[in-house]
């Protein structure tokens, strides 16, 4: 594949490459906890990355498609478990953060029940939503702040919000970003060095002879798909000369080990029943729940029961000085934690590399209580003073819950149990109401 001027065109994709990772190291340095947390409060303007194209083409733009919004809240992103986090990394500045904007959006349904959330420029048509986006993904925090409801359910004060926005940038198109250096205080070295390279970066783009060509950006796909197929032709010449070694042979024969002897697949790796099963479960741990299923333990449950332990699978917090569930209750769990237990071992046994004992400790009994009332009818208020739990941490773990059960309908269904399917549709019918499944802006 000849292109014309290919020289030219190269040392201009390799700029745009530069200038695009030295300003995500800005973003870094700016965005890290330890410098941006005092700056989100609720109200500030904030400029954000929209969402990537469907065709995950690479953009040949300079800078990237952004758009604005207000910051409503921020949260620390939790970690399956904090039992092995040492003291440094429980520190602030070493978490991980989300950050809730209120910004302009459009919604698709993907499939069925599915839905798809675009975050698009304030003037494109679309909705007033709350999304919950990572630190990483914002460009910009303007010193500007605006007074916001603190109801922002009505759609009518969401596109009201939206519009102080755009009146404001109509004024002030620069959105009035707060000076990292002046205003936050950053004094890095490696932040002043980097900023200092984007601006040599920038003067070579203004005096780059391809930037002035019409078709540039037709150019560049050309190139990058050169490129792209250069780089797959050398990947498989490699593959061809390496496929006896596969980099994760032993882990796949260990795990392979694991569901012959439990029964998942036969000697000759073909898929049993209780496979096919684990096959539908993606939002808890496949074997345990598996062999939970066939062990008779759900179907000999009442559903509040069921859904009660059910919950251990996608609560993931650990809370201090958590309350004993009953002793029903508490039997059950003892149950789930024998049968964790097992499954742990026999994959120890298998040459899996696990810790057996914080596999165990995984599964937590904290909110057993709190989603038995809830699935036997109790109001979510009633529901919040039987448990310690933050409501919003609660709302999500009974809505993952909901998805699980989804899961076990559709494997249920793969191996015509027809009384455990209906089963879990009637819990789903319990726990699936009110403020926990309402139309939830954070998305």
């Amino acid at each position: 594949m000849v292109i014309e001027e290919e020289e030219n065109l190269k040392n201009y994709y390799d700029l745009i490459q530069q200038y695009k990772s030295l300003k995500k190291d800005v973003r870094d340095i700016v965005f890290s906890p330890k410098h941006c947390l005092p700056y989100l409060q609720a109200g500030r303007l904030v400029c954000m990355q929209c969402t990537e194209s469907d065709d995950k083409s690479p953009s040949f733009l300079i800078e990237d498609l952004v758009t604005w919004g207000v910051i409503v809240n921020f949260d620390r992103v939790k970690g399956v478990s904090d039992v092995d986090v040492d003291d440094a990394s429980r520190k602030p500045e070493n978490a991980n953060y989300t950050v809730d904007v209120l910004t302009r959006c459009v919604v698709t349904k993907d499939g069925v029940t599915k839905k798809k959330i675009k975050v698009v420029p304030l003037k494109e048509p679309g909705e007033p939503l709350i999304v919950s986006i990572p630190i990483d993904q914002i460009n910009i925090l303007s010193s500007a702040r605006l007074y916001m409801s603190k109801d922002l359910l009505p759609l009518e004060v969401r596109e009201n919000t939206l519009k102080q926005v755009s009146e404001f940038l109509s004024r002030k198109p620069s959105g009035l970003p707060l000076d990292p250096e002046g205003d936050m205080n950053i004094q890095s070295s490696s932040y002043k060095k980097t900023v200092r390279r984007i601006e040599a970066l920038e003067h070579l783009f203004e005096k780059h002879e391809i930037a002035k060509s019409p078709l540039i950006k037709e150019k560049l796909k050309v190139l990058h798909s050169k490129q792209e197929l250069t780089a797959r032709i050398k990947l498989i010449r490699k593959s061809m000369r390496s496929s006896t070694a596969l980099a994760f042979k032993d882990e796949l024969k260990a795990r392979k080990r694991v569901l012959r002897r439990l029964g998942y697949i036969t000697s000759d790796d073909v898929v049993e029943l209780k496979g096919k099963v684990a096959c539908e479960i993606s939002s808890a741990d496949e074997l345990t729940l598996t062999e939970l299923m066939f062990n008779g333990v759900l179907k000999d449950l009442k559903v509040e029961e069921m859904v009660s332990l059910l919950s251990c699978f996608v609560w993931q917090e650990k809370l201090q000085d958590a309350a004993k569930p009953r002793e029903e209750l508490d039997f059950l769990f003892t149950q789930l934690q024998d049968t964790a237990r097992r499954v742990a071992k026999l994959q120890f046994e298998c040459k899996v590399q696990i810790d057996v004992e914080n596999f165990v400790s995984s599964f937590r009994p904290d909110i057993m209580e709190a989603v038995y009332a809830w699935a036997k009818g109790s109001k979510f208020y009633e529901i919040m003073e039987i448990t310690k739990v933050f409501e919003g941490s609660l709302i999500r773990a009974i809505r993952r819950l909901e998805e699980v059960l989804q899961q076990l309908i559709e494997a249920a269904k793969s191996i015509g149990e027809i009384e455990l399917e209906a089963k879990f549709e009637e819990a789903v019918s319990k726990i699936k109401r009110d403020i926990v499944f309402a139309a939830s802006l954070y998305l």
